[in-house]
């Protein structure tokens, strides 16, 4: 089972479970389906680590993501 935490977004918490490991990108993209949202820009981290695209996530991994907010 993988734990997805979405702050700062209405997503809230979202959990898959995964047979395999599975890449980032399609990961995500399967939590937004899911959840019937889409997403823009996006921060994810593991572990205190920024998570990219083909990083691979398994069974037992728990992530936060973050919009990604600009300013000043």
């Amino acid at each position: 089972m993988v734990i997805v935490n979405f702050r700062l977004s209405e997503i809230g918490r979202v959990v898959i479970s995964l047979n395999d490991p599975e890449k980032w990108e399609t990961l995500v993209q399967r939590c937004a389906a899911r959840s019937a949202i889409e997403l823009g820009t996006i921060l994810a981290v593991r572990r205190g680590r920024l998570l990219q695209g083909d990083d691979l996530v398994a069974d037992g991994d728990e992530i936060e993501v973050f919009p990604a907010l600009s300013g000043g």
